[in-house]
């Protein structure tokens, strides 16, 4: 399992840009990715074959676990996982994999403008939260509408990331 930390210099993000909410455990079939974020897309459509050849039942939409900071990891470094909601059992199969993503309270706001421009708000969002006393565990997830070849950072429909108020900062 990948740890990690995204830091990134602060933009004004208002209070009204990022909510909270509740979130049950998702069981997911994932990859584990290296390399540039841009070739995420990649690596989900690889994943949704799998799951297609296996006939699994897919329960959700496509999420994205990006670990790295791409502003101070080389391109060809950078840790994420593509991940799948799935129903019911499925075996694991030499990359393929399957895990419980953790319950908890999360901090999530949507990104608005180019994918290229997603640093500013991962950035903004996170910096955001340290300072209204927030401790966040294991990495941002991005929510993505369907499984696409070309999809990366900043293509998602949603941002989440698990906090805590207060208290230590968890690591995985």
């Amino acid at each position: 399992m990948h740890t990690g930390k995204w830091m990134l210099k602060p933009k004004a993000m208002t209070s009204e840009d990022v909510k909270l909410k509740k979130m049950r455990p998702i069981k997911v079939a994932y990859v584990e990715l290296v390399g540039p974020y841009e070739k995420w897309g990649s690596g989900l459509m690889e994943l949704k074959r799998w799951l297609d050849s296996k006939q699994a039942v897919c329960a959700g939409l496509p999420i994205g676990l990006f670990y790295d900071n791409p502003k101070e990891t080389p391109a060809g470094e950078l840790r994420s996982e593509a991940c799948i909601p799935i129903e019911g059992n499925l075996e694991e199969e030499e990359k393929f994999k399957v895990k419980e993503l953790p319950s908890g309270e999360v901090a999530l706001t949507r990104h608005a403008g180019p994918p290229e421009d997603y640093t500013k708000t991962y950035g903004s969002f996170l910096e955001g939260l340290l300072r209204e006393g927030y401790t966040f565990y294991g990495p941002p997830r991005e929510i993505f509408e369907e499984a696409r070849e070309n999809l990366q950072p900043g293509m998602g429909i949603e941002i989440q990331q698990l906090v805590r108020k207060g208290g230590r900062k968890l690591e995985e």
